[in-house]
């Protein structure tokens, strides 16, 4: 399932305050909520979808109050504790 990253401007927002607008995500459909990455001195925050489109993301999104600036697809590169790519990957 295609994975898509959600990027969000919160100036006058803490973490405490996305931690709890995150918790207010809802369980629609096909939509995972994989994670996030908060920047507090950018005010910045970055989150992970897994769903079927961009449409389904963006839905969940504002069902949830939770403002964002742009949804777009991308592509994990995983690496190992020692920072090396997963065993298989291309180089």
């Amino acid at each position: 399932m295609p994975t898509y990253l959600v990027e969000r401007y919160l100036p006058g927002h803490d973490r405490a305050w996305l931690e709890d607008a995150l918790a207010r995500l809802p369980h629609v459909g096909d939509v995972t909520y994989l994670g996030s990455l908060y920047v507090p001195t950018d005010e910045a925050c970055l989150c992970r979808f897994e769903a079927a489109d961009a449409q389904s993301v963006r839905d969940v999104n504002v069902l949830a109050g939770l403002p964002f600036a742009r949804i777009v697809a991308c592509t994990e590169i995983g690496t190992t504790h020692s920072g090396h790519l997963h065993e298989g990957e291309p180089s």
